[in-house]
C-alpha cells in the first residue's frame, strides 16, 4: 500500500475545516440579513465568548479583568446582525455550551 495514496494528509484536513468554519460564518452572516430566528429559541447569552472566537477572534471581544467567563462586545449596541441572532436555528448552533436553546419542532 502506497502511504502517498491513503488519503488526505493533516495539513489538508485541517485546510478543509478551515474552508468549511468559514463558508460557515459567511453563510451566517447572509442568512442572518434576511432570515429571522427560530421563534423556538429560548434563553440568553452566557457571556463565554465562544462565538466570538470561532475561525478569527472578533476584535471586539473583551474580558473584564481577563477573565474568561467575562466575555462583553466592546461594539454591543451597534454590533452586526450574525451577532445579534446567532445562534438563529438549532442547526448554526455549533458551541455547546451555549444559554440559548431550541424547542423540538423549531426550524
Amino acid at each position: 500500500m502506497n502511504p502517498l495514496k491513503s488519503g488526505p494528509s493533516s495539513a489538508s484536513r485541517g485546510r478543509q475545516m478551515s474552508e468549511q468554519r468559514f463558508n460557515g460564518k459567511t453563510r451566517r452572516f447572509f442568512t442572518s440579513l434576511v432570515l429571522p430566528v427560530d421563534p423556538s429559541r429560548t434563553g440568553e447569552c452566557t457571556r463565554c465568548g465562544a462565538c466570538c472566537k470561532f475561525v478569527v477572534v472578533c476584535p471586539f471581544l473583551r474580558y473584564a479583568d481577563g477573565d474568561p467567563n467575562s466575555a462583553r462586545c466592546a461594539a454591543y449596541p451597534v454590533r452586526p446582525l450574525q451577532c445579534r441572532k446567532y445562534p438563529r436555528t438549532k442547526d448554526e448552533q455549533i458551541h455547546q455550551p451555549c444559554g440559548y436553546r431550541f424547542e423540538d419542532g423549531g426550524e
